[in-house]
């Protein structure tokens, strides 16, 4: 008995491993079956090697999507195939397998970019590339953008698996594409019949989306909502067709704008407030602090900021309305109180436009001299032309400065110290300057020489002993600004002009570079929009100094100068209000087309955070806004402005 229970163990072991091998033999032979399957396809369609370069391009958007955790529906993810699809199909026409080869692999490469530049930017500035940032790239407007760590979204680790990936990836293709028969037959049928069904799809695609999404499909000039709803790789798509037609459209709708605005426009003059007129006549020197941060300020190791804090009027409820944290959009909405918010650059694409509008175009007919400056190059963001458009009578940079060579920003103090006498001219007319710092400027993440005193300086204090490098540094960098308009400061009450001259200090954005930083020592820092709150002060002899918490932003700055100058301005030429007005109304401060900041509600990325959530009442809100951006978008594209009058001559 015990002989026969072995013997039938041993035939089912060998049973067993007879049965393995056969499995092994057949799942072998399956997989040579389709791998010759696929290889004979390859031989003879070219929807082996379509499919895997829609696959690698995919693989870019998937994983950026993911890192930020984009809920992009199936039907979106439809329209990003026809968008890739379309593209591979005319490359497929290709006849050289080498040369269709180049041509994937090329557009591989400028996908690999964009999710790099995607990545990158949107970890920083919740922004995204698009086409007319790549076309700035031969300018050095790209240089500070050059400054921000890639590496830094994912990790080093992530990269480099994510390049192996991509290397294999482009290998396996090669080999792919070297299987297809360049002399097979009715290639050129197969091809078109791909290309046309790409091309249908991607006409067709709009049906698919979700009606709620659909005024966002139609605007990818709102670039991070749409990338969090469609991708990247429909974003990119989009946006190329919309650049082309911008492009188009100051050319042939250029008469046709201007009578839409037109119906609109009615020319009724602001309201005026109590101060109206109270600062006529006086010196304006208006200072865009570079990244200017208030928990980087301090009484001890920044006494001329709280030189104005304390002798002026400061604004707690200020908020940066710069469009994804760019500079010069501070810069022309505090001066114009205009918006704009296509993917591209307006300082370059409208940078020969007519701005009457402008605070100095309007303070120089008002018999004041206008001059600008900054301390760095004067072509960075096009501002030679731009302030030229605007009615400055100078624009003095970096070029007409001497700094010592250095890798990172000049010395804000430096340029305060050289050009203070064109700061503060003594003459018999009213100047109007107007002053861009750079030194507070991101990254902070590396240790500058230049700043060494302010370093020591911090270092004295032992509540900084174990403070991070990208406060100390930006501290720093802000001490040095301080130094700089202390020496304005002292050399306006040398020349007895401080009396008779209106001081106005606020930041373009947040420390968006180092986020971690402002999101730890910024108050209140999990409340919606809380970080986006910047240091704005008015200093006036005759204002005293207080507190206010009017609801406020660059919008603002124009039409509040111009009320404290007793210059009347048509309303509707300008988005802001004074601050000082006693009825303002609760115009949203615009950020996007999906979010603002109003006393009714507040917005982001079309979630309304707080106030009225009635769902009519946002939908005719959110239509509203996309009128007034239009309708801004439509003076520049028309060149509105030239010839026009937007205030009441002679007040």
């Amino acid at each position: 008995m015990h002989f026969l229970m072995k013997s039938i163990n041993i035939y089912a072991w060998q049973s067993l491993y007879i049965y393995k091998e056969f499995l092994i033999w057949i799942i072998e032979e399956k997989r040579k079956a389709n791998m010759n399957f696929i290889k004979k396809l390859a031989q003879n369609s070219i929807i082996v090697e379509f499919l895997f370069v829609v696959f690698i391009v995919f693989s870019f958007d998937f994983i950026f999507i993911f890192r930020y955790g984009f809920g992009v529906s199936l039907g979106h993810w439809i329209i990003a195939f026809f968008n890739v699809a379309i593209i591979v199909s005319t490359l497929s026409f290709i006849k050289k397998n080498k040369t269709r080869y180049i041509a994937y692999s090329i557009y591989i490469l400028i996908m690999f970019t964009f999710f790099v530049t995607d990545s990158t930017l949107y970890y920083f500035k919740q922004d995204v590339t698009s086409i007319a940032m790549l076309l700035e790239s031969g300018k050095n407007t790209m240089k500070i953008g050059l400054k921000y760590n890639p590496l830094t979204p994912y990790g080093v680790l992530l990269w480099m698996g994510i390049i192996l990936f991509v290397l294999f990836t482009v290998k396996v293709l090669n080999k792919i594409v070297k299987l297809n028969q360049e002399t097979q037959r009715h290639r050129f049928v197969s091809r078109t019949i791909y290309l046309t069904v790409s091309m249908l799809g991607l006409l067709f695609s709009p049906f698919v989306i979700d009606s709620a999404d659909f005024l966002t499909y139609t605007t990818p000039a709102d670039k991070s909502l749409f990338v969090q709803k469609f991708g990247s790789i429909t974003y990119h798509t989009k946006d190329i067709v919309t650049y082309a037609n911008n492009a188009i459209k100051p050319l042939l709708y250029s008469e046709e704008y201007e009578e839409i605005i037109d119906e609109v426009i009615v020319e009724t003059l602001a309201d005026t407030s109590i101060y109206f007129g109270a600062l006529s006549g006086q010196n304006v020197i208006m200072i865009m602090c570079e990244t200017c941060e208030e928990y980087a300020f301090t009484p001890e190791l920044t006494p001329n900021y709280y030189r104005l804090y304390n002798s002026g009027i400061y604004f707690n409820n200020f908020y940066s309305a710069a469009k994804s944290n760019y500079t010069y959009d501070a810069e022309f909405k505090s001066l114009t109180s205009m918006m704009y918010f296509q993917a591209d650059n307006f300082m370059y694409t409208f940078g020969g436009n007519s701005y009457p509008n402008a605070l100095p175009s309007v303070l120089a007919a008002n018999g004041y001299t206008a001059n600008s400056f900054h301390d760095y190059y004067k072509d960075f963001f096009n501002r030679d032309e731009m302030h030229m458009s605007m009615g400055f009578e100078n624009f003095y940079g970096v070029e007409d400065l001497v700094v010592p060579e250095t890798d990172g920003w000049p010395q804000d103090s430096m340029m305060f110290e050289q050009m203070k006498d064109l700061m503060v001219p003594i003459q018999e007319d009213p100047f109007f300057t107007f002053i861009i710092t750079v030194t507070p400027h991101g990254p902070h993440n590396e240790y500058r020489d230049e700043l060494q005193e302010y370093y020591d300086l911090i270092a004295l204090d032992p509540q900084y002993d174990e403070s991070e490098l990208e406060l100390t540094t930006l501290m720093a960098a802000q001490m040095d600004f301080d130094k700089g308009l202390g020496i304005l400061l002292d050399d306006l009450t040398e020349k007895n002009l401080l009396e008779e001259t209106i001081i106005v200090l606020y930041s373009d954005h947040k420390n968006y570079s180092s986020y971690p930083i402002t999101h730890k020592y910024t108050p209140n820092s999990d409340v919606p929009y809380e970080m986006e709150k910047v240091p704005f002060i008015i200093y006036s002899h005759a204002l005293g100094n207080y507190l206010e918490d009017t609801l406020s932003s660059h919008y603002d700055i124009t039409p509040t100068v111009m009320d404290l100058l007793g210059i009347r301005y048509y309303q509707d030429y300008y988005y802001g209000q004074s601050v000082f007005l006693e009825h303002r109304l609760d115009l949203p401060i615009i950020l996007t087309y999906s979010s603002w900041i109003s006393k009714e509600n507040v917005v982001l990325f079309d979630q309304i955070l707080a106030g009225n959530d009635n769902p009519e009442d946002y939908e005719l809100k959110k239509q509203w806004v996309y009128e007034v951006i239009d309708i801004y978008e439509k003076m520049f594209q028309s060149d509105y402005f030239l010839g026009k009058t937007t205030y009441l001559p002679n007040t």
